[in-house]
Parts: structure tokens; sequence; C-alpha cells
């Protein structure tokens, strides 16, 4: 293979894709919130697939979306490479842990009985709350920028723990609160 040539380059930067969001895939402890933080450190950072900025709005258009919020690979994968992007990083980041979740949940019920199984289940919500925290913290670390984005933040914070309106609701009215404001 010559790794000069531009298709093998594209190839080459595909496999590199696939196999960080499959190994991203399994490490969503406490669902996708949890790795949010690793999968921008990877996807802006290390492989510069989407900017900083792609990455909050691919995050946020995602939460727009009826499935999970991990609807951002997808994003991120069309960005750097179209379809076939979207298609591998898709397929990569949702089908390991379907697959496992699947053969998990089918045993779990016999299976949660037992001792470990049970400190298993009790260690993991910690993790997971706490990778979660981390989630929110890189999110708004990302879209808070000044004192106006932390005020609009704040105020929907306050709005969702009110529960006034439906979180998608709240979206697109900060959304179109931001626009009016140039944020």
């Amino acid at each position: 293979m010559d790794p000069s040539s531009a298709p093998d380059i594209v190839m080459l930067d595909l496999a590199r894709m696939t196999w960080t969001f499959l190994w991203l895939s399994l490490i969503c402890v406490g669902g996708g919130l949890g790795v949010v933080p690793e999968l921008e450190r990877q996807v802006v950072d290390r492989h510069q697939w989407v900017s900083a900025r792609e990455f909050l709005d691919g995050y946020t258009l995602s939460q727009l979306t009826p499935g999970p919020s991990m609807l951002v690979a997808v994003f991120v994968g069309y960005r750097a490479h179209g379809l076939a992007g979207a298609l591998l990083a898709c397929t990569a980041m949702f089908l390991p842990v379907s697959i496992l979740t699947a053969m998990i949940a089918r045993h779990w019920e016999t299976l949660r009985e037992r001792p470990w199984a049970l400190a298993a289940e009790r260690a993991l919500a910690p993790i997971g709350i706490g990778l979660m925290a981390a989630g929110v913290y890189t999110l708004a670390r990302s879209g808070v920028q000044d004192w106006a984005t932390g005020a609009l933040a704040l105020l929907a914070a306050v709005v969702l723990y009110g529960r006034w309106l439906p979180p998608i609701a709240l979206m697109l009215a900060a959304g179109f609160v931001g626009w009016l404001a140039g944020l």
C-alpha cells in the first residue's frame, strides 16, 4: 500500500475512524453522555475530523433527533468522509454495544441475583454518574464562551429543572434566542 496516494489515505482514515468509534462504543458506561469528553478529545483534538464548534453543534443536533445522543458520531463521520464516513461511524458506534447489551440483557435477570453481579451493578452507578458529569462539563466548557452564553445556559438549566418546557422546545427556543443575539 502506498500511503502517499489519496485513496489510501482516505481508507486509512476511515479505518482509523471505525476503530475509534468502535472502542468508544464499548466504554459508554452510563450512556452516551459519559463518553463525550473522550469522544471530543478523539474527534476534535487528536484526529481533527471536526472543529470544537462543529462537535458542539453536531451534539446539539443529535439531541434534536429521536435517536440516541451518540448520533453525533454519524455527524462526525459525515463531516469527515461523507456518506461512507457516516455509515462506518454509525455502525462502529452502535453495533458492538448493541450486540453486547443484547447478550447481557438476555441473561441479566438470572445473573443479577449473584453477589458479583450486584456488586458490579452498584459500582457502575456512581461511575456512570461521574462520567455523565464529565460529559456535561465538557459540553458546557465548549458552549459557554462569555456572560451571554453563560446566562443563556443558566436560564436553560432553570427551565429544565422546573420542567416548564420540554427539552426539545427549550433547545429550539435557546437556539432562536442565540441566533437573535448573534451568539
